[in-house]
């Protein structure tokens, strides 16, 4: 009963010790959610990142719109959802090799899925994320004259393009087909396109005013994980 009381207490203090950083995140499989081993592969790399530190890293997940506004009001320490506008004191350090690649899917067809500009997609209907829906890719996509599907989560982008309620679906080529598999779909139905809209590493977003955030970023960097250049 003793040892049993001194390992509690032992348990206490190491979760007392610890410095709670506090990580936004959507529910963004297999990147990011609470279904995932570990919540996901990048809270994976994340946490394994962070061994040795005094940092525990918490998920907190919100709906995509609640985690955009959060972000853009700058209540926050660390996340995997990026800032519209980063200052100066929001920084990104990579945690992973395997870039991701952001495009479209859309009914498989003979012909290559590639475009030199938007307006070649004009006039057609693509389910995009809602809380993103007027400022970067969003508004490119708006600017070439497709018509924008509001949709709160990629999943139900993809399941609309199965309906055929819309031509394309927003997504990345690691996670869609996933998704779909997990629809019951077959993702050899469909295509992913050969032109995209950015590629970007896995990395965590640091706001460094937040103190958690701060050793977070000084942790990683001393052990030789990179900021990441900010286009």
């Amino acid at each position: 009963m003793l040892r049993l009381s001194v390992l509690f207490i032992y348990f206490c203090v190491l979760s007392a010790s610890a410095a709670q950083l506090s990580v936004i995140a959507i529910d963004y499989p297999p990147f990011t959610s609470k279904s995932e081993p570990r919540d996901g592969i990048a809270f994976a790399l994340l946490s394994d990142s962070l061994k040795g530190s005094d940092l525990l890293p918490v998920p907190a997940y919100w709906s995509p719109a609640r985690a955009h506004k959060l972000v853009q009001k700058g209540d926050w320490c660390a996340s995997f959802y990026p800032p519209l506008k980063p200052d100066d004191n929001s920084i990104i350090i990579g945690l992973g090799e395997e870039p991701i690649r952001l495009g479209l899917f859309r009914h498989r067809q003979q012909s290559a899925f590639k475009w030199d500009t938007l307006t070649e997609l004009e006039g057609k209907k693509v389910a995009y994320l809602r809380a993103l829906s007027r400022d970067g890719i969003g508004k490119d996509m708006t600017d070439a004259g497709m018509e924008i599907f509001n949709v709160e989560t990629v999943k139900q982008g993809l399941m609309l393009l199965d309906r055929g309620r819309v031509d394309y679906a927003f997504g990345d080529s690691i996670s869609g087909p996933l998704i779909m598999k997990s629809l019951n779909i077959s993702p050899e139905t469909y295509q992913f396109s050969s032109s995209i809209f950015r590629e970007l590493p896995v990395g965590i977003w640091l706001n460094l005013k937040c103190e958690q955030a701060s050793m977070a970023a000084a942790y990683l960097e001393s052990g030789g994980y990179q900021r990441l250049a900010i286009n």
